[in-house]
Formats: structure tokens, sequence, C-alpha cells
């Protein structure tokens, strides 16, 4: 326990929600010990210092509205009265030696965590409040880089007022954004949510005025090409870290919403489904652990799918057909579907959908198992490829895992969510390895100049014009190849004409490898002088006398029409 709580209070080290959480655990230790000595009177006032220091970023923002402001401002103030009756009042109970009564440590008690479970809910409000406009403010500063930069490529010095105030402009929404990012981290319910904020507020605040310094450095060289290759870049940049913020704004929005349709597993427990119990039972609100659980699981898949997506489009364009990129970006697109069944999105909707989008994705995955061990008889033995084989060989035990997590039979609710988290484990443990074969393939393809397996299109409905082309002709004697008299007399109208047609498939079965089914009826009751026989053939030619294998067999689809 210990532990745990060292690793959460590392990361929401510097957060207003951590220093809200960290008030209220020790105001219920003050209960439970039924008073406070000095050590934990001093570490309270050291928490409130804190909380102070850090909801400044909520009522210090220009964003913030003034309810929201005035609203934090006298939260925080009940907080510091409360503790304050609550410190007087362990100051008086260690005077009497715990003689008085404790109805005023319990009061003082419940007061200051009911004012701070209030002021947290105010925070989230007003983080939220500027959290729905961020992703059409973030679109707002996309346009203003493409702007600027066109305006730099195309007019140079010549529009310098122009470029400075759109510059002004994206300056503005900079520091609008940051400022979004900075509360969305002091709000985030999880380690991965709140690095998130973090990272995107730092490289925004990095990244986002060299956008504006390689449009001038582009207007004042406009024939510079290297300094229209730098603009692009950062601009591009821009356009990412913008994408990345607005998503984390959703994500954060979609946890923090109150409604009771976010707050439930929708799915859990589904009767009849995957070995649940058969009474029908409510759906379950899942608590905030079990929620950071799955999210956090879900993000890391999300990446990795990010990630293949990122890889597979270096080669999508180089060959269409290329069927290690088909299958790969098939289960990206798989593993983001899941991802987004954490999030309560997307169209998975229940657990039966989920497992049943885990059993394909295993399914897929062993068919790019068995696409990439043919592509790695090409590679020249050395240290990449045998990389290649180490990454490969993983493939079919996380395959074998996920279908066994996947087939494993649950009863009640807390087993179906630990089967739903396990899935999601196993495939993202899977997911992992298959994105370092197809990047390790690709690196082989690229380094040997090999030719990646392609998927040839097959196209199976007859045309009818050209079937004069496959046609075999037989003869009553089970020949194959041209008319024969025999043939012609088998072809023709006449009283016997069932008659030698069964004479000649029993020729044909008994002396070729011919496999002979009967045409539509319509067809054999039409008019018998066009000389061809209603039959369908699949005949099989072999190379070796011998009986075929698979890979030996040659088939060849032959319709034959009035």
């Amino acid at each position: 326990m210990c532990q745990l709580n060292c690793q959460a209070a590392q990361w929401e080290a510097g957060t207003a929600l951590g220093a809200l959480r960290g008030l209220s655990t020790q105001v219920r230790a003050a209960r439970a010990r039924g008073g406070a000595d000095s050590a934990r009177r001093r570490a309270l006032a050291a928490t409130l210092r804190a909380l102070v220091e850090r909801t400044h970023d909520f009522t210090d923002s220009a964003y913030t509205s003034h309810e929201h402001r005035q609203r934090i401002l006298a939260l925080a103030e009940r907080i510091a009265y409360e503790l304050e009756r609550l410190v007087a009042v362990a100051v008086s109970l260690e005077e009497q030696n715990g003689n008085s009564s404790g109805a005023a440590l319990e009061s003082a008690c419940t007061g200051a965590t009911s004012a701070a479970s209030e002021l947290e809910r105010a925070l989230v409000v007003a983080a939220r409040d500027q959290a729905k406009d961020l992703a059409p403010l973030a679109e707002e500063a996309r346009k203003l880089a493409s702007d600027l930069a066109h305006i730099a490529s195309s007019c140079g010095e010549r529009e310098s007022e122009r470029l400075h105030s759109i510059a002004s402009q994206l300056h503005e929404q900079l520091d609008h954004i940051i400022e979004v990012c900075k509360l969305l981290r002091h709000i985030a319910m999880s380690e991965t949510l709140q690095v998130s904020a973090k990272f995107a507020e730092i490289n925004l605040r990095i990244y986002g005025p060299q956008v504006v310094t390689a449009a001038r450095t582009l207007a004042a060289h406009p024939s510079s090409a290297a300094a229209r290759e730098n603009l692009d870049v950062f601009v591009d940049m821009w356009a990412w870290l913008l994408a990345d913020a607005a998503r984390l704004a959703k994500e954060l929005l979609d946890l923090t919403d109150e409604r009771p349709d976010k707050q439930q597993y929708s799915s859990l427990p589904r009767p009849g489904k995957h070995g649940t119990t058969t009474k029908p039972l409510k759906a379950v609100k899942l608590d905030s652990d079990e929620q950071a659980k799955i999210a956090k699981s879900g993000l890391e898949m999300k990446m990795m799918s990010s990630e293949m997506d990122a890889e597979t489009e270096k080669w999508q364009g180089a060959d269409e057909n290329n069927d290690i990129v088909k299958r790969a970006k098939n289960m990206s697109s798989m593993a983001f579907a899941m991802y987004q069944f954490t999030k309560g999105e997307g169209r998975l909707n229940t657990t039966q959908d989920l497992f049943t989008q885990a059993e394909y994705f295993a399914e897929e995955a062993n068919r790019l198992y068995k696409i990439v061990r043919q592509f790695s008889y090409q590679v020249p033995a050395g240290t990449i490829k045998k990389e290649l084989l180490e990454h490969l060989d993983k493939v079919p035990t996380y395959v074998q895992q996920l279908q066994f997590t996947v087939k494993e039979p649950t009863v009640g609710r807390a087993a179906t969510f630990s089967k739903v988290d396990n899935v999601i484990q196993e495939t993202k443990h899977l997911m992992n390895v298959i994105s370092k074969v197809v990047t390790t393939c690709f690196d082989c393809a690229n380094k040997y100049s090999l030719c990646m397996p392609e998927r040839v299109p097959m196209h199976w409905k007859p045309n009818l014009r050209k079937a004069s082309t496959f046609k075999i002709q037989i003869g009553l004697h089970g020949s194959v190849g041209g008319w024969g008299r025999a043939g012609k007399r088998a072809g023709r109208g006449g009283c016997g004409r069932g008659v030698r047609r069964r004479e000649a498939r029993r020729k044909l079965v008994r002396h070729s490898h011919v496999t002979v089914r009967h045409g539509p009826a319509r067809q054999r009751r039409r008019a018998p002088d066009q000389g061809q026989l209603p039959l369908v053939l699949r005949q099989t030619s072999y190379n070796n006398s011998s009986p075929p294998s698979a890979m030996q067999a040659v088939e060849s689809e032959c319709s034959y029409f009035w």
C-alpha cells in the first residue's frame, strides 16, 4: 500500500487534483486517529499552501470566467477555514489528553472533506469550460499557420505588416492553448493523461514560436529551398501538436463527464454472452481506478496502432498490392476499434463485440505470420534476418494466449471486467510484436531490395463472350481436345442424347481427373442445335503421375453454356 501511495504521489506531484487528494487523505487520517499531532498539523499546513498555489493557475488565467474564478477563491478560503478549525480542535484535544468529545473533530473533518470535494468539482468544471473550446481553437491556429506559410512563401517581405499581424494572432492562440493544457494536467485522473498533457504543453511552448521564426526566415530569403523546407516541417509539426492537444482535451472531457452513460460500462455484464450469468443484471458504474486502468491500456494500444499506420503509409504508395501492408493496416484498424471500446465509442458496443473483434484480430495475425514466414525465405542470412525471426517466432505464442483469453468462461461482473482487461492487454502485446515484425520486414525489403508479397485479385465471375476460349471439347471415349465424331453425336440432339451424356461423364470420371457437375436445368432444356454440352467441368492437371498435393494441383474452372 505504501508503494502504491508513493507511485500515486509521484505522478500527481504538482497538480491541484493531487493536492486535494493528499489533503483529503490527511483529514481522514486525523479523523481515524482522533486528532493530529504537531507533525501532522504542519503537513496539513504545507498541503494547504501547495493547493492554494496550484489553484492560482485557474484563478490567474485570463481565459477563466469571472464566475469560476470567484467560486474557486471562495472554496479555497472555505477549506482554509475548515482546516484552521480542525487544527484548533486537534490542539484542544491534545491539551485535554483526548478527554473531550469527538463531535467537534468529526464536524471539522466533515467540513474539510466536503469543501475539498466541492473545490475539486469547481476546478474540473472550470477546466472543462476551456477544454470545450480547444478543438475550434486548434483548427483556427492551424489555419493561421497555413496562412502564415502562404504569405511568407508568396509575398515575402512585401507583406511584412500582414505577416506580423498573423504572427501576433498565432502567439495569442498559442498562449491560450498552453493555458488549457496546463489546466487539463491539473485535473488528469491517470498518469498517462497527465504525462500527455504535460508534454503537450512543453512541445507547444517549444515548437510553436518556431513556426513564426521559420516564416520570417523564408520571407527574408524567398529563394532558399532550405528555408522553405524548414517552414513546411514546422507547420506540419504544429498541426500534429494541435491535433494531439485536441485529442487530449476530448479524452479528458469524456473521463470527467458526469452523465451516467459515460460512467458506465454499458456491456457489463451481458446475460448469456461468454459464460456470464443468465440473470439480467444492470450496468455497473465503474470506479476511477477501473476507468484509469482500461483507459491507459487503450491509449497504449492506440499509440502502437498509430506507429504501425505511420510505418505502413511509407510503403502503401509504392505497392498498392503489398499483402503485408494490407494485413498490417487491417490489424491496426481492429486495434483502434478496440481502443474506442475502452472509451465507450465506436462500432464495438458490447463485450461480445469486443471478444469477437479480438478473435478476428488473432486470425489476422496468424495470416500475417504465414505471409511473413514465406517472405523470410528470401532474406539473406544475417543479423537483420535473425532479428526478424526472433520477433516472428513470438507471434504464435501471443496469438494462442489471446485466443485462450477470449474463450475463457466468466461468471459475474468482476470476472467479466477482468476478462475485458486481459483481452485488451493480450491484444496490446500481440500488436507490439506485430509492429516489430512489420517494421523489420520493411527494413529487410529496403536493405536487400526484395519483393514484398502481393495480394493477387481473383475475378470469379465468368465472361460469357470469352467462354469459347476456355471450352474443353469432350468425346464419348473420354478424350479431352478437339471435337471427334462421337463427340458431335453426343452434342447433337436425338433420342439417345441423355444416355450418351451420362456415358460420357462416367468415362471421363473413370479415365481422367475431371470432376463433372450438371449445369442449370434451364440450360439443359434449351434447343440442342448449337452443339455444346450443358456441363460445368473442373479439370485438374498434374505435374507428376503421383497423386497431387495441395501445392501441386493446378485447377482451371471452365464453364459450358448453350
